[in-house]
């Protein structure tokens, strides 16, 4: 019997290095693509099991030798959020385009499952703080606040369900919440954490740019990972599942931080004209992936913070 092998984009990213490593030594062959190299590519290459390709999804012919002998899918290469909004051309090429083309080569190859990195964006801008949590059956948020970049996940998630139903390929999309944790690439959305704590090391104020009462579907980095690889052997198939954690405060975060950093979270200032309240629902995610209450908010954090200080 053959070895089931998984393809993993955006291998070297923040989400992408965390799949890998929880695949090396599974007993699954791994074959990690991103459009860069970096130091985690170059560690990961050493892993057992694993391979690192250099290569950009946007070569169809470079697409259809990557997915031959190819089992699985986890798709995370993407164009994100801040970058999609500065260059919308660039983010539906990558986004949607260079998507399409790997769903299609999938079908095509006969890959078994596609694990899809979609986004909780796909709901809008949160921007009612009394609404009941999203489920995965809804979009209400569609036209409402939707990001470029949420505009080219619902596209994906569009094509990965076309194809499911006349194709046969099985899929997961996890909309993932705001993602968190070591690692976390800089100038990112996700890096706000990383402002902070160079703003104490430097003396200078904290700013963050939600206002306090601020709430966020904060799930550390590495369940998301975990999320991705229970979603490769998961028996509910062909739906969208939210990966997010408990709605916590902009103020439970940051004073969190600064607090574990050794500063004064009373020195934190908050952005008051700035405000988002993300909920969406975690059932799903619990039912299907077998996931539990997470990484708690206070280890997280000090897992950011030993990250920050170690590296500094």
């Amino acid at each position: 019997m053959s070895v089931d092998r998984v393809l993993v984009t955006g291998g070297a990213g923040f989400v992408g290095s965390r799949v890998v490593e929880l695949l090396s030594g599974s007993g699954r062959s791994v074959l990690g693509v991103d459009v860069v190299t970096n130091e985690q590519s170059q560690r990961l290459a050493q892993e057992p099991g694993v391979e690192y390709a250099l290569a950009d999804l946007r070569d169809r012919d470079t697409v259809d030798r990557l997915l031959t002998g190819v089992s699985h899918v986890v798709h995370l290469a993407a164009v994100r959020s801040r970058s999609s909004d500065a260059n919308p051309r660039l983010s539906h090429e990558v986004n949607v385009d260079a998507t399409y083309d790997l769903i299609a080569g999938a079908a095509r190859h006969g890959v078994r499952r596609f694990v899809f990195g979609s986004s909780h964006t796909v709901y809008g801008a949160f921007a009612d703080a009394d609404r009941e949590p999203y489920r995965e059956d809804e979009t209400g948020g569609t036209g409402r606040g939707l990001s470029m970049y949420a505009a080219t996940k619902l596209a994906a998630e569009a094509y990965l369900e076309a194809f499911a139903g006349s194709e046969g390929l099985h899929y997961l999309s996890l909309r993932l919440g705001t993602i968190y944790g070591p690692r976390v690439s800089e100038g990112s959305n996700n890096a706000t954490m990383l402002d902070v704590l160079r703003a104490v090391d430097a003396g200078t104020t904290p700013t963050v740019p939600w206002t306090r009462e601020s709430r966020h579907g904060l799930v550390h980095v590495d369940d998301v990972a975990q999320a991705c690889v229970r979603a490769l052997d998961s028996v509910g198939v062909d739906m969208a599942v939210n990966v997010v954690g408990e709605p916590v405060t902009a103020g439970q975060i940051y004073t969190e931080l600064v607090r574990q950093h050794g500063g004064d979270p009373d020195t934190v200032v908050f952005d008051q004209t700035r405000a988002r309240y993300q909920a969406a629902d975690r059932t799903r995610m619990q039912r299907v992936l077998g996931m539990g209450p997470g990484v708690p908010l206070e280890t997280g954090v000090r897992s950011v913070v030993d990250w920050y200080a170690a590296t500094r």
